[in-house]
């Protein structure tokens, strides 16, 4: 018994993975529901006459087959006559048909493949010709010449690129290939096998799909090279010709594979590709590619910080990374496109997870200069989502929860920080506006905000800085709030006692009192993420002589603040406008800066006004209203110009302040010089 084409290629659909619905038969395979559902009974004949299982439905599972069936079986020829090509295949198929022009084409040629009617190929082609114009490509039709596509060779290059991955990620694309390449078939074998041992000379593997992607590729390059679509030199590819895998394909195009003269600028382009392909194995020491090297523990290190985990066996994370991000760089860095089918999957399943690698990802960005697609953030995704598993952490076990500030990234990064200490079992996402806030699209289960706002979600209103009495506090009532207890108040006399019966106290009020400050102090070990910021200015590098003011007073707060800016607005590291942006800021959210009694840290965003990080301090000797019932003596501007270099100085400055008797010093130190030493002196413990 035959199995015609339409009836193998459902079978080959659902032996790549079940399908749902009906409905999606119908989008995979561009039939109706009484043809997929006669191509399901003529499948399942030819199914039961050799012996296999039928095709299945549940509600669950959807379509699917319940035993693989031998693939030489499938192997049918489709053919114009029994294959219906659905609208996304025939985009594909008339876009390559026309990049790759073997001969001059007209719609009647369409017409003869698809088996479509003329309206609906011309159809078709309109819409093509507005996919082209994407690429500053245009599609045009002559008598002469028939449809062809004008424009930068490059971008022909890339959309040739992409369509090949688009067809390949495709289980249901032998039908396009049989159009394309049906007469290239011992020229793909001998690419393969080409490849194949330069995959032995560089001790990589490639995956399979994209070993047979390459192969193609190399394939349509020669093709366009012959057509006379040579690639212009690019400067950027120069640094390539010294690579193992540039000679490797120097030696490739000579050989009996490829039948076109290949100049260096298309052996470079070719070389990007080889560098660019995913593998699943690479013998290549990491520690030898330095550049690599330190990328990787970067990012690794950004999103243990960010999802606030420790990741362990870190080695063979490297290694195992190293695999993937090598050719991921080459992709980003030359600005290769690169389809994950499986991207809308990830951001599906996983959102949080996607969402704090993309975050990760964001120092990539500023190291290249360039945007991580989706698709490649989707691959990253996968890696740290399969190692968390393997380490037995699961993110999405979490509680999620976002922080609103409503102004700029100083104080709400610290409170964060903060935040992340006091609960490592809740997943913080991001730090939002109060008008971010209302519109984000990721769902969470807590708010902590600076500022009293509407949210469905459960609402704690902290103050920017926490004193370590607010720390047990914010504690007690976030574990009331989601688990129903609290963990039992220790009062730090009841341990003073029993101290005392095992060991001498020489100074029992001073041993009371450091206890009390330090009894709900999170430990060294659950800041290691928030305090690796060696690289970054300590507060003694901008709290200095030139940035400490001692004045007797403010006639309000507004002067206040112009004063404390005062030395920021002079040295250019600030202009005018931030001085006025803080203002407004406090004008319209409230005196949110005042993070502590006595004490303000006005700030706005960093693209108000902001040059260069830097701080100022001003003291009062006389209090200045911010509001009736805050007066503030010390004023503290903080002029970020990114969201994370001032971070190191802030922490220092939170440490400080939290200390309710270094407050009192600083009231009363009366000399500039001494009131800059004593900051210094007390913020030296986060430098050591």
């Amino acid at each position: 018994m035959l199995l015609d084409e339409r009836s193998a290629a459902l079978l080959i659909l659902l032996q790549h993975s079940p399908i749902s619905k009906m409905s999606d038969l119908e989008i995979q395979t561009g039939l109706t529901r009484r043809q997929i559902q006669y191509a399901i009974g003529k499948a399942n004949d030819w199914l039961e006459f050799n012996s296999y299982s039928t095709i299945q439905f549940n509600r669950q599972k959807g379509y699917f087959l319940i035993q693989p069936i031998n693939e030489e079986a499938l192997n049918v020829k489709m053919t114009k006559n029994t294959y219906t090509f659905s609208e996304k295949e025939r985009e594909n198929l008339f876009y390559l048909m026309i990049l790759l022009g073997r001969e001059e084409l007209s719609v009647y040629h369409f017409q003869s493949i698809t088996g479509l009617s003329r309206n609906t190929v011309l159809t078709d082609l309109r819409q093509l010709k507005k996919k082209t114009q994407q690429l500053d490509l245009t599609l045009e039709y002559s008598k002469q010449k028939g449809y062809v596509i004008s424009g930068d060779s490059l971008a022909k290059r890339y959309a040739v690129e992409y369509l090949v991955s688009e067809v390949f990620s495709n289980p249901n694309n032998r039908a396009i290939v049989e159009c394309i390449w049906k007469d290239d078939e011992q020229q793909i074998k001998a690419i393969k096998v080409q490849l194949e041992q330069i995959e032995q000379k560089l001790g990589v593997t490639f995956t399979d799909e994209r070993l047979n992607e390459l192969s193609y590729l190399f394939l349509c390059t020669d093709l366009l090279i012959r057509r006379g679509e040579d690639l212009q030199n690019d400067d950027s590819w120069n640094q390539l010709v010294a690579t193992d895998e540039y000679r490797m394909v120097e030696q490739l195009t000579k050989t009996s594979a490829f039948q076109a003269h290949w100049s260096q600028t298309e052996k470079q382009y070719a070389t990007l590709h080889l560098l660019s392909m995913n593998r699943t194995k690479d013998l290549s020491p990491l520690k030898e590619d330095e550049t690599i090297q330190v990328l990787l523990q970067q990012i690794v290190e950004e999103f243990e910080r960010l999802a606030f985990v420790h990741l362990q066996d870190k080695e063979l994370l490297y290694e195992q990374l190293y695999i993937h991000f090598k050719p991921a760089y080459h992709r980003l860095k030359y600005g290769l496109p690169q389809v994950n089918p499986i991207t809308g999957r990830v951001q599906k399943v996983y959102p949080e997870l996607h969402h704090l690698v993309r975050k990760t990802l964001q120092m990539l960005e500023r190291k290249l200069g360039k945007a991580v697609p989706e698709d490649e953030v989707a691959y990253f995704t996968i890696h740290f989502g399969g190692w968390l598993r393997r380490q037995g952490t699961a993110l999405d076990d979490r509680k999620r929860a976002i922080v609103v500030c409503p102004n700029g990234v100083g104080i709400s990064n610290i409170l964060i920080y903060t935040l992340r200490e006091l609960f490592p079992d809740i997943l913080f996402l991001d730090v939002l506006s109060v008008r971010s806030a209302a519109n984000y699209q990721l769902p969470y289960d807590l708010v902590f905000s600076t500022v009293h706002m509407r949210t469905d979600a459960l609402l704690f209103v902290v103050p920017p800085i926490l004193e370590v009495q607010e720390k047990h506090l914010l504690r007690q009532q976030v574990m009331q709030e989601l688990y129903g207890y609290t963990t039992g108040n220790i009062d730090a006399g009841s341990l003073l006692k029993i101290i005392a019966k095992y060991a001498t106290i020489h100074n029992a009020t001073e041993l009371e009192t450091a206890l009390q400050s330090n009894l709900y102090r999170p430990s060294r070990k659950q800041t290691k993420f928030s305090l690796k910021e060696a690289e970054k200015p300590v507060l003694g590098e901008l709290l200095t002589l030139q940035t400490i003011q001692l004045h007797p007073s403010a006639a309000s707060w507004h002067q206040a603040i112009q004063s404390a800016a005062q030395p920021l607005v002079e040295s250019g590291t600030v202009e005018e406008r931030y001085v006025e942006a803080m203002i407004d800021s406090i004008e319209a959210n409230g005196p949110y800066v005042v993070i502590t009694p006595g004490v303000a840290i006005p700030h706005a965003r960093p693209e108000q006004g902001v040059n260069s990080l830097s701080m100022s301090l001003l003291k009062l000797e006389e209090p200045v209203e911010f509001a009736a019932d805050k007066p503030v003596q010390l004023i503290i501007v903080l002029a970020a110009s990114d969201s994370d270099s001032h971070l190191r100085a802030l922490i220092q400055l939170t440490q400080l302040l939290n200390e309710p008797a270094n407050i009192k010093r600083m009231l009363e130190i009366t000399d500039k010089t001494e009131l800059m030493e004593f900051i210094h002196e007390n913020s030296k413990e986060e430098t050591q």
